[in-house]
């Protein structure tokens, strides 16, 4: 039988596979990270590995998805290449860019102080946090990549891929454990220090929560989407091995409904939902969206499938937080654009807050319509504008010249279109649900791993949230750690039991169901004018 071998950094794996297996099984098979979006499918030309030795020749649809210099270096899609001999496989590091924006302290170095792990398991991010117990301090955070990526950047793929088999359940499980350590090791905290860790709570969406603790999952794949059981877990530190320190107690809070998590009830609690002295509401923004309101006594709350675009996937060139990466755009009168980029790095792709910063800009200039199409003949940036070979309409974002040119086509900004009227129509109808207007809103927070990062600007100027007004301060606010943050809250005794009465407070809306869901989507998927448009409309 063919040998892959698989390097990652230091950690180099062997497994012995079949003849034509896939080489992206192969790699998963020595539990080392790959990404693979659209769960192997071939459609999202993202896993790219470098890989020699005997291999089935490049297909079609690799040489569409690796340009010449990727070829000549051995790159090959994981989900393409099958294996014919023994191969050799480089896995480039993932290096996760972590916004656990606060405050650090050295307050954890206190000798013989008690230390709690808040972990927020996030569909692509995982997120440590590390604090002190006796003053509830968050002194430390990190992040890493969820492993499960390899089965699919979205939770339907992976629910389906665990309600196969068992062995596929165990593997996932797996992974999200795997993910966890990592987070922890970015910590990088000595062993005296992981010594006096004494708890840990783990926060996630429904589908994280039920794949981590190998919970039968066909309840939350099919009507009426109910979660196996809701029910907090004070006791799981035998569940998860020698993940976390033997002396750690480890708990998960409760879920509030089939379709959110803990992850959400950890910012209820974090952003004080039921202390609020009038309307508020906070949307979680991430591979999956999650809106909560209250009108300072009742709570709803409500998930929607804003991610892919946001997290870069489903984007032609959309990247993670990687360095390059496009956070922030301008477009300039001359037709060229102003990049913002991690590390001050040449851009290599856009990031969730990059695209929704240049489609707003586009919107400004008036090449994106409110239609969302592209303009014809804009009398600045034509020079810009193309066909691919597939007939699709591109902006072209870099020097035409340059090695790999970036553009933004035609059907990332319906992709986009479709993530911010999903925000916008569960806002909507949460907001009726409670009989408010978004004008009594007393406070708006974007939060969650790209919620944070974006612009309010930005935002507000595609209608992804209702009309405020912006120079009113404290109204629309943006908060990195919210579900990290809650889950720290709950290492307290008290604080647990209090999210345990958050989610019994707080009211699921199934969107489905809702009447007027489709006809305010719909709605939302309109780009607000720009200037460009305000002017035609007044001559």
């Amino acid at each position: 039988m063919p040998k892959v071998t698989v390097s990652y950094g230091d950690d180099v794996r062997s497994v012995a596979v079949e003849v034509n297996t896939l080489l992206g099984d192969a790699v998963i098979t020595t539990g080392l990270p790959l990404e693979q979006p659209c769960a192997g499918r071939g459609t999202c030309l993202k896993c790219k590995v470098m890989a020699q030795g005997h291999l089935s020749p490049i297909d079609e649809r690799e040489l569409e998805g690796l340009t010449s210099a990727e070829q000549a270096a051995d790159y090959r899609l994981a989900c393409r290449a099958r294996v014919q001999g023994d191969v050799s496989v480089t896995l480039v590091p993932i290096v996760v860019y972590s916004n656990k924006i606060f405050r650090a302290s050295d307050d954890y170095k206190r000798e013989g102080v008690e230390l709690g792990l808040a972990i927020d398991l996030g569909s692509t991010t995982v997120a440590a946090f590390l604090t002190t117990l006796d003053t509830g301090l968050v002194c430390a955070g990190a992040a890493a990549l969820n492993q499960q990526t390899v089965f699919g950047a979205d939770v339907i793929s992976r629910l389906a891929a665990a309600g196969q088999d068992q062995t596929s359940a165990e593997h996932i499980s797996a992974l999200a454990l795997s993910s966890i350590g990592q987070a922890i090791d970015a910590l990088r905290l000595s062993r005296r220090v992981r010594a006096r860790i004494r708890k840990v709570t783990i926060v996630g969406n429904c589908a994280m929560h039920h794949l981590l603790l190998r919970y039968p999952v066909e309840s939350l794949s099919m009507l009426p989407f109910q979660p196996h059981s809701a029910a907090a877990v004070r006791h799981a530190a035998g569940l998860f091995g020698d993940v976390f320190p033997p002396q750690a107690e480890i708990a998960l809070p409760p879920l509030i409904g089939g379709f959110v998590g803990s992850d959400a009830l950890a910012c209820l609690a974090y952003f004080g939902f039921d202390r609020s002295p009038g309307p508020m509401a906070a949307i979680d923004l991430g591979t999956n969206g999650e809106v909560m309101v209250t009108d300072g006594e009742d709570i709803v709350v409500a998930s929607t499938a804003a991610g892919p675009a946001f997290e870069g996937v489903n984007i032609s060139c959309g990247t993670r937080a990687v360095d390059g990466a496009i956070v922030a755009a301008k477009a300039q009168a001359d037709s060229s654009f102003t990049f913002t980029t991690i590390g001050n790095q040449p851009p290599v792709g856009l990031t969730g807050s990059g695209l929704l910063s240049l489609v707003n800009e586009l919107r400004r200039v008036g090449v994106v319509e409110p239609s969302g199409r592209f303009a014809r003949d804009h009398p600045a940036f034509a020079q810009r504008m193309s066909e691919d070979e597939r007939g699709v309409r591109r902006v072209l974002l870099t020097e035409e010249d340059a090695e790999d040119p970036l553009y933004l086509t035609q059907q990332d900004v319906r992709e986009l279109q479709k993530a911010k009227a999903a925000v916008r129509a569960a806002v909507e109808i949460l907001l009726a649900e409670l009989g408010l207007q978004a004008g009594d809103l007393q406070r708006l927070v974007l939060t969650g791993s790209f919620g944070s990062q974006v612009s309010i600007e930005a935002v507000a100027g595609l209608g992804m949230i209702p009309p405020f007004e912006l120079g009113e301060p404290g109204i629309v606010e943006t908060e990195a750690n919210g579900a990290g943050f809650g889950a720290a809250l709950f290492l307290d005794d008290e604080e647990f039991a209090r999210g345990e009465q958050l989610a019994a407070l707080a009211r699921q809306v199934d969107l489905d169901l809702a009447p007027d869901f489709y006809s305010r989507y719909i709605e939302a998927m309109a780009m607000p004018g720009g200037a460009a448009s305000e002017m035609k409309r007044r001559r």
